[in-house]
């Protein structure tokens, strides 16, 4: 039921498709998003000035704003400025006491924003008109939320308030209308600079703030009893579902439900103001909703008050699906179950920011392109971060099929008044989306975020605090798994999920910190939890990982997440994981989209990473071998997909690529038959590998595995270094001699001169920002006669520069560079990014981010350049002032970037 609306405001769609009661907008429910006149109260003199009474120019003299609702007052959406938001600009000063103190750190985690004063109330006032189709039925202001204190006047009567910056709340305004007469509506928002008490999640330090309405603002018409609440429990072991339906209002004994459910239907008499009965579905209709088949039952619940007489409608719906844990097929520990069978979690972490609204999406299709595009990375599973979203969120996962583990917000002190906030909150959450199929997972407490942080291990009143919200969590939903807090600092009480967090960008380290916590956990071992408390046999999982933590800047993820994934599928007793992260957001950059939800390039498909059927390979991302070295890894198969796979047989082929960037496939290959088992992680084969005689080059190492009809199920790979023998490449000027080639070779590390006054200057690298040169003197020796040359070539690998490791993005950043011999100019190339993803793989192997270049041959006149006689070859790489593109420049060595060349001048005799 997606129901008619207007699409000339902003977010027109009803916003509870879960629970929906108004079908045609304007008729018979009215969206009030859209312009709202609005006005600041930086003095808190708005109610003692009776800012909410009837127009007068006293009253109107102080409206001199206009706010876009739904969007929170930091927004850019709120002012209309949306268009300016971008992954530098997220931000709204018309927010804060003096705008033109505030700075926004753009990519860094620099800026006051966080810590500038803001306006803290705000005061919104619409006028409405309400259809006179409504007739004598009751009408009610409803809010999805806003943060944090509301109170609402309507025709210059107070209605109500309400405290809570995530639950929705109504008002029935009826008795404040006068008939015929348009409506005033007037909503003051508070919310506190300090938000210690309140649940506030990475609004408290971290990321931009969320003030004011948030969510959509609507009215819409019902009868005094009404229906008020329905839950529906699936259970698909007996193919039935369970409603449970709560009635407001004049309970007379002769109102009854009637129901329609996909083709069945039925009345039940209404019960007080909780009715329960329980539906049947036939085995020819029974659906399961599932990731991949995420059919949902649609629901009509009707309130009659005699069986002619319809005074309230709700539409909402289902999904037939089951949560459970129980022993892995073949082990001795325990797995997460979807609909009875083990389902490994691949999931991100989404903290469900935008640059244009902040906390609230521009559009619907924004909600809608957020779960696609999770899907499309592999992801099964996101874990909405501390905070209660949309309701919109929710339903696009159900209707797309996409799991949830959903937090609640954090507070960020430990009081009464936080505590109850968080209670109630906690009952509102789990009221509001009971419905949702997505949601397999609450999770209460994040990293001991206002518990007490590493004191908490001590804190054993708080500790029993801890587990009596996982108890009451338990009581309010006994269908989803509960998790009582997502640790970083190994600190469980009592928990359904054994989850822990890493954020490590080192193979070795990585690799021994996740045997360690595998090898810790067992029933009885207090390891990751605190208290006396020990573990009993939760499934294990880890619900946050990465390589580049938040503040570690703006560098490329796809190296580590490959190697790191990787690491966490080698051991059966991890049922999933939690990457972080979908998208960036402000500062924080590991996501696989940008905070504009452009999408990063990871220089391979992460579907072969992210993946339910994985191969693995115990062994090194990448790594400096020789000629005749052997290789040995370990070979895991991860069959995790419901299909089922027969006849698998491992194959293996070592492609190199030459200085030249040419590729020679299957330096080394083979095929062997391997088991590849459902629902299981075995180490299936060793492959052992003689490394051949080709260097200097970059080796992939391509695993796969067929099944009997020779498609490929699952794939992986490694990289290599090839050097010759012992030795190591050299890195000084050198020129070399090998029949009638000869190759005049300039380190990038050595350069003689440069403009530049800041750039990175290593062996293998040269990079600096902006426009400027670098110049290289050779000096020659005797005996080579450049002038004589047939040809000559300048051979190098260049990219532009924007002083970082920024991953590789939609957005480039060229330069054009040109290239001077012995004072003349050659050529002006453009180079139009600065890349750096998973092929930068000498820069990863060498302890660098994965950045790389372009290889780059450029033809040289030697007859030109060398006319004086000169025993000197000086090169001048420059990106000119007025160049186009001054993006700066980078130059990589033999043993940094993509290719396995440093600059040299080939000269063909």
């Amino acid at each position: 039921m997606s129901g008619n609306h207007n699409t000339d405001i902003p977010r027109p769609e009803y916003p509870r498709p879960d629970f929906q009661r108004g079908t045609s907008e304007g008729i018979d429910w009215i969206c009030l998003n859209g312009p709202w006149e609005f006005a600041f109260d930086p003095d808190d003199i708005g109610e003692q000035d009776q800012w909410f009474g009837l127009r007068s120019p006293t009253t109107d003299s102080v409206w001199t704003l206009q706010i876009q609702v739904p969007y929170p007052w930091e927004s850019l959406a709120a002012w209309g400025d949306e268009e300016q938001a971008d992954n530098t600009t997220y931000l709204s000063k018309n927010a804060y006491i003096t705008p033109e103190e505030v700075t926004c750190g753009g990519l860094e985690r620099g800026g006051n924003y966080r810590e500038q004063p803001r306006h803290t109330i705000g005061w919104y006032r619409k006028m409405v008109s309400i259809p006179e189709n409504w007739g004598d039925r009751r009408v009610i202001l409803k809010f999805g939320a806003v943060d944090w204190e509301t109170s609402v006047w309507v025709n210059g009567k107070i209605i109500g308030k309400h405290e809570n910056g995530y639950l929705p709340f109504e008002f029935d305004i009826t008795d404040a209308l006068t008939p015929g007469e348009p409506t005033l509506i007037v909503v003051r928002a508070y919310d506190a600079q300090d938000h210690g008490e309140q649940l506030a999640g990475k609004q408290i330090g971290w990321y931009e703030r969320t003030s004011g309405i948030w969510q959509s603002v609507y009215l819409e018409p019902r009868n005094e009893t009404y229906i008020a609440e329905c839950h529906i429990t699936p259970n698909i072991d007996n193919a039935s579902a369970t409603f449970a339906v709560k009635v407001d209002g004049n309970l007379d004994p002769e109102l009854n439900l009637h129901w329609r459910c996909d083709g069945q239907n039925g009345t039940v008499e209404v019960s007080g103001s909780d009715t329960h009965w329980t539906v049947t579905i036939p085995p020819e209709q029974l659906r399961l909703w599932d990731v991949d088949t995420p059919h949902l039952y649609h629901v009509t619940l009707e309130l009659l008050e005699d069986p002619n007489l319809k005074i309230d409608r709700i539409y909402t719906y289902f999904g037939m699906r089951k949560v459970s844990i129980a022993k892995a097929p073949g082990g001795d520990y325990q797995y997460i179950y979807l609909n009875n069978r083990p389902i490994y979690l691949l999931g991100a972490l989404n903290q469900s920011f935008n640059p244009e609204g902040v906390y609230t999406f521009l559009t619907d299709e924004a909600i809608r392109r957020d779960i696609e595009r999770a899907k499309e990375f592999g992801f099964n599973f996101l874990r909405l971060h501390i905070k209660v979203d949309e309701p919109r969120l929710y339903y696009w996962a159900d209707k797309l099929g996409l799991l949830f583990m959903c937090d609640i917000p954090n507070f960020g002190d430990y009081t009464e008044k936080a505590k109850a906030r968080f209670v109630e909150t906690l009952h509102g959450n789990i009221a509001r989306d009971y419905n949702h199929p997505s949601i397999i997972s609450w999770c209460n407490f994040n990293e001991t975020w206002g518990l007490g942080s590493r004191e908490y291990k001590e804190m054993h009143e708080r500790q029993e605090w801890v587990r009596e919200m996982y108890h009451l969590a338990k009581s309010l939903d006994t269908t989803r798994l509960i998790e009582d807090n997502s640790p970083c600092l190994y600190d469980h009480v009592e928990t359904d999920i054994n989850s822990w967090h890493f954020y490590i960008n080192d193979y070795d380290r990585a690799k021994e910190h996740i045997a360690n916590v595998v090898e810790e956990t067992y029933p009885g071992s207090a390891f990751n939890y605190v208290g006396g408390n020990v573990q009993k046999d939760a499934p294990l999982i880890n619900s946050e990982y990465g390589g580049i933590s938040a503040g570690a800047g703006d560098k490329d993820v796809s190296w580590c997440f490959k190697y790191l994934t990787n690491e966490l599928r080698l051991h059966p007793k991890i049922c999933g994981y939690v990457y972080t992260e979908l998208q960036d957001i402000e500062w924080e950059h590991n996501g696989f989209m940008k905070y504009d939800r452009s999408i990063k390039a990871f220089g391979y498909d992460y579907l072969d990473i992210n993946t339910l059927d994985f191969i693995g390979i115990d062994y090194p991302p990448g790594t400096t071998v020789t000629t005749g070295e052997k290789v040995k890894a370990d070979i895991y198969a991860s069959h995790f997909s419901h299909k089922t796979i027969t006849d698998t047989t491992l194959h293996w082929q070592l492609d190199t690529m030459s200085a030249t960037g040419n590729i020679t496939r299957g330096s080394v290959s083979g095929s062997v038959d391997v088991p590849f088992p459902q629902y299981q992680v075995q180490n299936v084969h060793q492959l052992e590998l003689t490394m051949p005689d080709v260097h200097p080059a970059v080796g992939t190492l391509h695993v796969w595995v067929t099944d009997g009809t020779g498609s490929v199920v699952a794939r992986n790979f490694i990289n290599f270094e090839h050097v010759g023998g012992d030795c190591i490449p050299e890195v000084n000027p050198t020129v070399e001699s090998k029949d009638s080639q000869i190759s005049i070779n300039h380190d990038p590390g050595s350069a003689s001169k440069s403009s530049w006054d800041e750039p990175i200057s290593e062996a293998q690298l040269f990079s600096a920002a902006g426009s400027g040169y670098v110049e290289y003197e050779i000096s020659l020796i005797e005996g080579i006669d450049p002038a004589n040359s047939a040809e000559m070539e300048l051979i190098f690998e260049a990219s532009s520069s924007n002083g970082g490791a920024r991953q590789t993005e939609p957005e480039k950043h060229p330069s054009d560079v040109t290239i001077s011999v012995n004072g003349v100019e050659i050529e002006t190339i453009h180079i139009p990014d600065c890349p750096a993803d998973a092929r930068g793989v000498l820069s990863y192997i060498h302890g660098q981010p994965g950045i790389y270049g372009y290889l780059y041959r450029v033809k040289v006149d030697p007859s030109i350049v060398f006319e004086n006689k000169a025993d000197t070859l000086t090169v001048r790489y420059e990106v000119k002032a007025d160049a186009a593109a001054k993006g700066g420049f980078a130059l990589y060595g033999a043993r940094m970037g993509r290719y396995p060349t440093g600059p040299h001048f080939s000269l063909r005799c």
